[in-house]
């Protein structure tokens, strides 16, 4: 994932590491669908976002379920709607 942009903004596809992200507090600045295969989720970054994600990678994150939960969903309803681009 090496994905982050000029303009400190990060960028995955994955859809799980977006959801840890919004669980986390992460601004979502968009979801780009140009490519209708595959969402790109655009995140303010942090400097902390390093090892959030690597943590979560190496299964030794935690993160609130009930906020992750909300993230998933949240995310599902703006990825099939135009509430944001």
């Amino acid at each position: 994932m090496k994905n982050q942009t000029p303009d400190n903004n990060f960028i995955t596809s994955d859809f799980y590491t977006a959801c840890l992200l919004l669980a986390n507090d992460y601004h979502l600045v968009g979801i780009n669908k140009t490519d209708s295969r595959r969402f790109r989720f655009i995140f303010t970054d942090e400097p902390d976002r390093v090892q959030i994600v690597a943590g979560y990678f190496d299964g030794l994150t935690s993160v609130n379920t009930r906020k992750f939960v909300n993230a998933i969903k949240e995310l599902k309803s703006l990825m099939y709607n135009d509430a944001i681009s």
